[in-house]
């Protein structure tokens, strides 16, 4: 439980010093309690069982002194009931029952296409985005109209067929820089039910980006070391990371949302059955045993010219049965307030690759 990291990094201190010190050196951790004072009529409307438990709350802070990422667990929120996946199927079902009004099911008519031409792969077809991000900015289409439906095969294949999109859009523009994005249903961002992703390329690499290529530059400079092994290592001592193949995954103790994932790589995505393979197994790990249906995902690409690795986030974006939002003010313009236990996401994700 991620209520109990004070206690690992006691043990960390104790048995891997060095990890320990790597520790110190990116990471501020703080442990405090939260109380508040109880009235009668509290009790009769909550339940005084209910109020005991939320009496003492513990709050575990995070905080990345290098990416100025900040994350707040609560062990009261972290003990919500689990999404209810039976409510939230009716609505996906809801959703992506009316295909009769849907472009993307006819992308060869209903979407137009880059000034290349359009890449083809067996199970997505590319076109060019109406509503740009970016002068380089196009749509992977999947020819399936739900998009939580994919195997293996057809997962790879958007993979691929992206890759040809980044390609050609280098050879017309002379960019350098491709970043795919992938808002799965409205309360992602998605603008459309029907399976896509965004392919960006960009004359420099977006904002983010280049930040953490920056932050990857001084650490290198300063401790001789790369940032990436240095996170990963101290993840992978904290139970929360393994090494799958030649990619890292690991569950962040600074997530930006829900049950992040994030998996590093130095390999071609496009070219890496093994990559694809661990990332299908995340995401349908995400989706049939954990419950989530609207999740974002980003890949930047590996490039060799830069600090940083390939990275693939995912973030889950909450129950799509909820009318509340998943993020607000503090997520906006303070710390993420996380709901979820890295260790809970993680032990299901290490049985999904294991398997």
């Amino acid at each position: 439980m991620i209520t109990h990291l004070r206690d690992y990094l006691l043990d960390l201190k104790r048995e891997q010093k060095d990890i320990h010190e790597i520790f110190n050196r990116i990471y501020d951790f703080e442990c405090g309690e939260g109380h508040f004072k109880v009235s009668e009529g509290l009790k009769e409307r909550f339940g005084t069982k209910f109020i005991e438990s939320a009496e003492n709350q513990r709050i575990i802070s995070t905080y990345n002194r290098w990416t100025g990422e900040g994350s707040l667990f609560n062990s009261m929120r972290l003990k919500k009931p689990v999404t209810d996946t039976e409510t939230a199927r009716k609505v996906l079902d809801e959703l992506i029952k009316d295909k009769k009004r849907c472009d993307f099911c006819k992308p060869e008519l209903y979407t137009p296409e880059d000034n290349f031409g359009r890449v083809v792969g067996r199970h997505s077809i590319t076109a060019s985005n109406i509503a740009k991000y970016d002068a380089w900015s196009g749509l992977l289409i999947f020819r399936k109209h739900d998009p939580l439906d994919f195997t293996l095969e057809e997962f790879s294949d958007y993979i691929m067929t992206a890759s040809e999109w980044f390609k050609m859009a280098e050879k017309s523009s002379g960019f350098h820089f491709p970043f795919l994005v992938w808002n799965c249903l409205p309360r992602a961002g998605a603008s459309q039910i029907h399976g896509h992703m965004q392919l960006l390329l960009g004359r420099r690499p977006y904002a983010r980006i280049a930040f953490l290529d920056d932050v990857s530059r001084r650490y290198r400079e300063r401790y001789g070391s790369s940032y990436h092994d240095d996170v990963f290592s101290v993840h992978r001592a904290l139970g929360l990371g393994a090494e799958s193949g030649e990619a890292r995954v690991y569950a962040t103790i600074t997530p930006l949302k829900e049950k992040e994932i994030i998996i590093t790589f130095k390999t071609d995505a496009s070219k890496d059955s093994d990559l694809q393979n661990h990332l299908f197994k995340i995401l349908r790990c995400l989706i049939d045993e954990c419950g989530v249906y609207s999740f974002n995902l980003s890949m930047h690409p590996f490039n060799a010219k830069m600090e940083i690795p390939g990275i693939i986030r995912i973030v889950d974006r909450g129950n799509i049965a909820s009318a509340s939002s998943d993020m607000g003010g503090m997520e906006l313009f303070g710390s993420s307030v996380i709901g979820s236990d890295p260790y809970i996401i993680f032990e299901r994700i290490k049985g999904a690759l294991d398997a």
